[in-house]
């Protein structure tokens, strides 16, 4: 097939501008004028308004696949790529005769956030009259992750290839809103569903703005995690980008300390209190229920013309651990061991009373505490986690 050499970039049916592929593979972008007149900057710090070519850094080629930050956001990783791949192969195109902006044409109009590719490769395949549910998905989705050949390749790619993370996912609309339903991993447990759906409430208990979360009931497992989409708001679609996005910094490995997100909050929402206080809530969270897998695509700023920008809701908040046994995000420079002290550092070089930093800590450590101690307990020992008792009574809670 032929590689695509240049995409246009819309935002509500506007041209923000034009991507070009140039000599090395780096993608360079281009504003339309009208847009640079009567829009806003899509990336404050790498793409501001102004009628020049911007070009992103050589570095970019290693993580972005040459684009800038915040179209990367559009294209899926982990599983979605795995999805993205497998579902081209079907068709006959291999990997490697596809390019950057290939793929973002096959994203089209179905990405992460508001931003849309054309012309676009939207696939046509019926999602309505397939008659797959939950677990015959979740079969399916485990069939691929084995390397093994799946017969529903077309819906599986149609419910879930724009998505990132590394835990399959589907995406689908229900009275009136739109959903996330993740499925187990190849290394999951059965209990994982479960065990974020009981993270959600548990982080809602402690303050922490998240949208509405669900437990999809199975009969395989303990049931699947099921979230609304902030990205999708009564039909409409909200501008989203991730705070590696807007930072052009690698996910990947450990590159952010959370007081670069204090930071970053700040400047982007204008000192926010609210979201400032989320930040810090998060953090501590994180911390105390041992999600080391906190890197910079799990925070996510939002842009509407009223509000302009703001922080995203909370999500990905679950157990997970990384193969150097810290956090992905250090907290004033250290990965573990952190102590109330290091919190009370993030908060209050943020702008935070003293007080009121103290007051959160405590409230979502009593919150956290049978959480954190399930957790210490038994998780680390646990070699087939399906057969392990519930959390108790924390899916009861009325949030």
């Amino acid at each position: 097939m032929s590689k695509r050499k240049t995409l246009d970039v819309y935002y509500k049916n506007k041209h923000v501008g034009t991507l070009a592929e140039m000599v090395d593979k780096r993608i360079a972008f281009q504003y339309d004028r009208e847009w640079i007149q009567s829009g806003f900057s899509i990336s404050p710090f790498s793409l501001p308004l102004s009628n020049e070519v911007f070009i992103p850094s050589e570095k970019s080629r290693d993580y972005f696949g040459g684009l800038f930050g915040i179209f990367a956001d559009s294209l899926p990783d982990s599983w979605g790529e795995l999805l993205m791949d497998r579902y081209l192969s079907s068709i006959g195109i291999s990997r490697e005769k596809i390019s950057t902006l290939d793929r973002l044409a096959y994203i089209g109009t179905s990405g992460m956030g508001a931003l849309e590719y054309i012309p676009a490769k939207n696939t046509d395949f019926d999602v309505v009259s397939s008659k797959l549910n939950f677990d015959e998905i979740a079969k399916e989705c485990n069939a691929l992750l084995s390397s093994n050949l799946s017969n529903q390749i077309d819906i599986l790619y149609k419910l879930g290839g724009s998505s990132g993370g590394t835990r399959p996912k589907v995406f689908l609309s229900e009275q009136g809103k739109e959903w996330i339903i993740k499925f187990p991993a190849k290394k999951d447990p059965d209990i994982s569903g479960k065990l974020e759906y009981d993270y959600s409430l548990c982080a809602k208990k402690c303050g922490i703005s998240m949208t509405e979360t669900r437990l999809v009931k199975s009969e395989i497992c303990d049931g699947y995690f099921k979230t609304e989409r902030f990205d999708r708001q009564g039909g409409e679609k909200i501008f989203t980008t991730t705070f590696a996005g807007i930072l052009e910094a690698d996910f990947r490995a450990p590159s952010c300390d959370y007081e670069t997100f204090m930071k970053l909050t700040r400047a982007i929402t204008k000192d926010n209190n609210i979201d400032k206080e989320q930040i810090f809530k998060v953090m501590c969270f994180n911390v105390m229920t041992h999600n080391k897998d906190d890197h910079a695509k799990n925070f996510s700023f939002q842009f509407t013309e009223n509000q302009g920008w703001r922080l995203a809701p909370a999500y990905d908040l679950t157990y997970s651990d990384t193969y150097w046994g810290e956090h992905t995000t250090s907290v004033k420079g250290k990965g573990k061991n952190i102590l109330d002290d290091d919190f009370m550092y993030i908060g209050i070089t943020s702008g935070m009373k003293e007080n009121i930093c103290k007051e959160y800590i405590h409230t979502i450590r009593e919150n956290t505490q049978d959480l954190s101690k399930y957790i210490k307990q038994t998780y680390p020992r646990r070699k087939n986690i399906s057969t392990i008792k519930r959390i108790s009574k924390l899916s009861d809670s009325k949030i």
